[in-house]
């Protein structure tokens, strides 16, 4: 019960020192933000995003190797086995540089041939797309080979790291606003350059960090072991349905749209994808708290306390997400107008439609994460990769039919609930999870307090005629007042409030 306890403490306090260090990096990033559109200008922000998209999708492989050397390393932790530990991380480490490699060619062959014979770029931007190509691979063959060292700081639970290496690479991509607004130079090609600076020394840092803390980390990248490399492989194969098809499905009605409706379009879902980001990460560093936790339990098969993490990470996900969807979803416009001196077309649907998305995908995480955990993925990465997979022909037909540009976001809402009721079975099989009361305890009651909040916030928009400057707050106001009232049981109201009273307390 104590060590319960302890763990729950640290679950807290990690995610406490995430959220802040992202509220600093939601400050920069909006910031910054606007001033790279500014500074770029709608066509140029589109042909960075549409580009960008193109290397996303070879993050495929990348992906697919980041879930397994996460499992790995943390389920190693979690069996207390130094020994196999380090093998894991020495493997993990030759196989992101082996994979790196290989994506920087695939790139350099089919996203140079796909860059100059399909994507409806200008004329005259083309070359600097193609700059925005070599320099936007770079930057993921930096991303992939720092996926290793990310890991064991995340199995270790060390977010101090995050908070304090994030804070630094969001001083310096206002520090690349900067440089891009006094520069004369062709500015999106300096823009994709600065960035991967940056991914360069956080990669850097993120090293040295690991190499002085933990021991695994020492030995030579050469040793290899063979039996865990099969493993591992093993499961990145079939892992490549559910993360490849992700991001296809994304990068994949990016390009639909880039060809169905022009980079205007792309520039109004780079601005989505920018609040996604930054809406979405406050949610994902509850879930990088939880998640080592969730992958150890599995490993030492205490059950119950995984059915307890998935429970409870699925509620406090939700309302944490809701606690930004609300006033997002009310004041879109006001929002979006006030950060940017230029609301491209589709933006405010596209946020909005996003964030229903989100709220769906954010009750499945934890779900998702337990079958990762558990192993036994095949046939759960064929059926759910399939089935994501779906969205990508879907929006294709639509959009022939004469469909509009949200239709990517509508299909993958419609399969985001095949795919929760999907998960629900094979956690049912692996772990005995208990479906049925996740549904009734989390799912409804969360979708309730959320449409509640919505409801009533837009009701008092209506009638008390207030402008956006009093209507976030109010929105926000009403959603924790629903969110206390509504989604949290009688247990939970009273340790908030006697967490508030000792707050008080020790200040005082």
């Amino acid at each position: 019960m104590s060590e319960s306890l302890d763990n729950n403490k640290r679950i807290a306090r990690n995610t406490v020192l995430l959220y802040f260090r992202s509220l600093f990096l939601l400050v920069i990033s909006l910031y910054t933000s606007r001033i790279i559109l500014e500074t770029l200008g709608v066509h140029d922000y589109g042909i960075y995003n549409v580009v960008g998209g193109v290397v996303a999708m070879f993050t495929i492989l990348s992906n697919t190797m980041a879930s397994a050397s996460q499992r790995f390393i943390t389920f190693a932790i979690g069996e207390n086995d130094f020994n196999r530990l380090t093998k894991v991380f020495t493997t993990s480490r030759m196989l992101h540089v082996l994979l790196g490699i290989i994506i920087i060619i695939l790139i350099e062959i089919f996203g140079v041939w796909f860059l100059y014979n399909k994507l409806n770029i200008p004329t005259s931007r083309i070359d600097a797309a193609f700059w925005v190509l070599q320099f936007s691979s770079a930057t993921l063959y930096v991303n992939i080979t720092s996926v290793p060292f990310n890991a064991i700081i995340i199995a270790h639970e060390r977010m101090s790291v995050f908070a304090y290496i994030s804070i630094l690479d969001g001083i310096l991509k206002l520090l690349v606003a900067y440089l891009l607004f006094i520069s004369d130079v062709d500015k999106l090609i300096l823009y994709a350059l600065l960035i991967f600076a940056v991914s360069l020394l956080s990669r850097i840092i993120y090293g040295i960090y690991c190499h002085k803390q933990f021991q695994e980390t020492r030995n030579k990248i050469s040793q290899i072991d063979i039996k865990i490399f099969k493993e591992m492989f093993s499961f990145s194969s079939w892992n490549l349905f559910g993360n490849g098809s992700a991001v296809l499905r994304n990068q994949g009605i990016d390009i639909l749209l880039n060809i169905a409706f022009g980079v205007t379009v792309n520039a109004a879902k780079g601005v989505c994808n920018q609040v996604q980001a930054a809406v979405y990460q406050f949610v994902t560093n509850f879930q990088t708290a939880v998640n080592p936790q969730l992958t150890k339990s599995v490993a030492q098969n205490d059950f119950n306390r995984t059915h307890t993490l998935i429970f409870q990470g699925g509620r406090f996900s939700f309302y944490l997400l809701s606690l930004f969807a609300v006033p997002i979803v009310i004041n879109t416009f006001p929002i979006l107008s006030f950060w940017l001196k230029e609301v491209p077309q589709y933006a405010v649907e596209f946020v909005q439609w996003t964030l229903i998305y989100l709220l769906w995908d954010t009750l499945s995480r934890f779900l998702i994460n337990a079958v990762l955990a558990y192993g036994k993925i095949k046939k759960y990465q064929i059926i759910l990769g399939t089935t994501k997979f779906l969205a990508l022909p879907l929006a294709y037909i639509w959009l022939k039919l004469g469909g509009s540009p949200l239709v990517g976001i509508w299909v993958n809402i419609i399969l985001e609930l095949v795919c929760l009721f999907l998960r629900f079975g094979f956690n049912s099989k692996y772990i005995s999870f208990p479906w049925k009361r996740y549904l009734t305890s989390v799912v409804f009651p969360c979708w309730f307090v959320f449409v509640f909040a919505l409801l009533l916030s837009y009701w008092c928009n209506m009638h008390l005629h207030i402008n956006s400057l009093f209507s976030i707050p109010l929105s926000l106001a009403i959603t924790i007042l629903t969110i206390y009232c509504l989604g949290l049981n009688t247990t939970e109201r009273k340790t908030m409030i006697e967490k508030i009273q000792s707050y008080k307390n020790t200040k005082a």
